[in-house]
């Protein structure tokens, strides 16, 4: 029988590879462990193929193009089943094999990578993966995924190292979401991956998981946990597979570091570094010191940047957008990334520069977008007509990865989880409120009408940039334009549409032109009913946000409250 562990670094695999043998054995298993490829000594060709890629110094063992270092790293995987596997499964066929990293890992790196740097469809790399793995040696007997978020594994790696600085760079931080996303799409498929949440388990507490799937999925008399009390981690040393050999030597290679693999194979031109660590700094010190870094370097702030700080560089040799990010939850920063490489074929976006990958506060260069507020120049009948146009046309180019996988920020399942989760426990709070009771009528109306369910069902995916505020529109009299992406993701056409005619920015617009342009946002006969079930529901969540704010944007929560009256009919 194989046993691999499966996870993230830090996720706990060598701990709990050690933890199971140890029980395995009270229980009379012969059990031998074949621990992280890392620190097993392999066989001379293994050996030699390991310290190419070790060559680079990428934690994730990357030396270079994705489908080169999946080839080799398949090789390692037939050589390491050949030499250590095979005959330790063969020595005795009743024993136990545990391995700490299989065959899951292999293809979760190779994933990730080609996703990100080949922008490989996700089911060609998945079929492609499935094909290598299959010749590169037997499916474990079980598969255990210790999950645990990327940035829980990158502190505990920074943990493991004394704090001393950051364990991985903020590619390799990136990377390791890859890698989650990747292990996800492996789990979709693959019945043998069996997944536990172990975020909040300490070891013991993860052994014992370990336990309960291990019984739930093993067949009877499969192996028996009888003996194990959950806390063998003072027995006596495993037995470890594998014998030291002398490895190899393998001269080392000139090759760059790889620095943001997907985000930076578009960039264009160098992110200007003394000049946003001197943002950086000023902006730590106040606002005083701040404005007078801007005026020395020639840049000013642009409206706009309520979570990020927003800068035109005029004194550039070319004008440059420089956003200086705030916050990074929600992967911003790479969303709005490859949000603009998304547009950059349609010239009505800025063009993406360069990117500093600064752990703390990236910062991203983008082209300054020429014009003023699209209302300010357009009748609304235009506007909307030229918004709706340029909607479209971001929408009928293809998706590709990331985007394709990644759902937009405040989706419409975000919106319907705010609604069924929060939004009724606020109202819960506020029962002396008078308005309280039309609320609760008001969403137990959306509730029984079947929207949610609806909207539920799936849709074809087109791209968007999940946020339907006029303000980010501009038009310079000739070109419409459009900015911030930081919200970008897959949405579908109906509820984009709905997005836009119900976004709380958007009744500064008649109703009447918001029709008219229906046709143009994509609403058709076919997802008619989709598109009046989005407009409730995205009607309803605002009405819960201006809910909070009833007292002192009193008029906005009025006119809302009737418009969702209105919608409910």
């Amino acid at each position: 029988m194989l046993i691999t562990f499966e996870g993230l670094p830090g996720a706990g695999k060598s701990t709990q590879s050690r933890m199971l043998a140890r029980c395995l054995e009270a229980s009379g298993h012969p059990v031998t462990v074949v621990p992280d490829l890392a620190t097993l000594d392999t066989d001379p060709v293994a050996a030699t193929l390991v310290d190419l890629l070790r060559t680079s110094g990428d934690p994730f063992l990357r030396s270079g193009d994705a489908i080169t270092d999946t080839m080799i790293t398949v090789a390692i995987r037939a050589d390491l089943v050949a030499t250590v596997l095979d005959p330790a499964l063969a020595e005795n066929p009743a024993a136990v094999v545990i391995e700490d990293r299989g065959i899951h890992t292999m293809a979760s790196y190779a994933i990730a990578a080609l996703l990100r740097q080949h922008r490989a469809p996700t089911d060609v790399a998945l079929d492609w993966l499935n094909a290598l793995t299959a010749l590169a040696g037997p499916r474990p007997t079980r598969a255990l995924w210790l999950r645990v978020p990327p940035n829980v594994a990158a502190r505990r790696a920074d943990e493991r190292g004394g704090g001393r600085r950051p364990a991985f760079t903020s590619e390799q931080r990136a990377h390791l979401t890859w890698i989650d996303h990747a292990y996800a799409l492996l789990a979709e498929r693959d019945p043998q991956l069996a997944v536990l949440d172990v975020t909040d388990l300490d070891p013991v507490g993860t052994h014992l998981a370990i336990h309960a799937t291990l019984r739930q999925i093993s067949q009877t008399g499969d192996i028996d946990l009888s003996q194990c009390e959950g806390h063998h981690e003072t027995a006596e040393p495993v037995s470890y597979a594998g014998h030291a050999r002398p490895r190899p030597s393998v001269s080392s290679r000139n090759r760059e570091s790889e620095t943001m693999t997907t985000l930076a194979s578009h960039r264009e031109h160098t992110a200007p570094t003394d000049l946003l660590n001197a943002l950086r700094t000023a902006r730590a010190v106040g606002a005083d010191a701040l404005a007078a870094t801007l005026h020395e370097h020639g840049l000013h702030a642009l409206d706009g940047g309520r979570n990020n700080d927003v800068f035109a560089w005029t004194a550039a040799t070319t004008p440059i957008c420089i956003k200086l990010f705030k916050k990074t939850d929600r992967q911003r920063v790479e969303r709005e990334w490859h949000g603009l490489i998304h547009a950059s074929s349609l010239g009505n976006a800025p063009k993406p520069l360069w990117l500093d990958e600064d752990t703390e506060q990236p910062a991203l260069g983008m082209t300054l977008l020429p014009g003023s507020p699209i209302l300010d120049v357009l009748d609304p009948a235009s506007a909307i007509t030229s918004l709706a146009k340029a909607t479209r046309a971001l929408q009928n180019v293809p998706l590709s990865e990331p985007l394709a996988s990644l759902e937009r920020v405040d989706s419409i399942g975000h919106y319907i989880a705010r609604l069924t989760d929060v939004w009724p426990g606020q109202l819960a709070d506020s029962t002396d409120d008078p308005q309280t009771p039309d609320m609760l009528a008001l969403l137990r109306r959306w509730e029984n009408s079947g929207d949610a369910e609806l909207l539920a069902r799936p849709a074809t995916r087109v791209y968007s940039r999940g946020d339907a505020n006029l303000l980010n529109w501009l038009h310079d009299g000739e070109t419409t334009y459009v900015a911030d992406f930081e919200f970008s993701g897959f949405s579908d056409v109906a509820v984009d549409a709905a997005d836009h005619i119900e976004h709380i920015s958007a009744r500064v617009i008649p109703d009447d032109v918001w029709g008219s342009a229906e046709a143009d946002l994509g609403v058709t006969p076919g997802n008619r009913a989709r598109f009046d079930a989005a407009r409730r529901t995205i009607a309803l969540r605002w009405l819960a946000v201006l809910w909070k704010q009833r007292t002192k944007r009193v008029e906005e929560f009025t006119a809302l409250h009737e418009r969702v009256r209105a919608l409910q009919g």
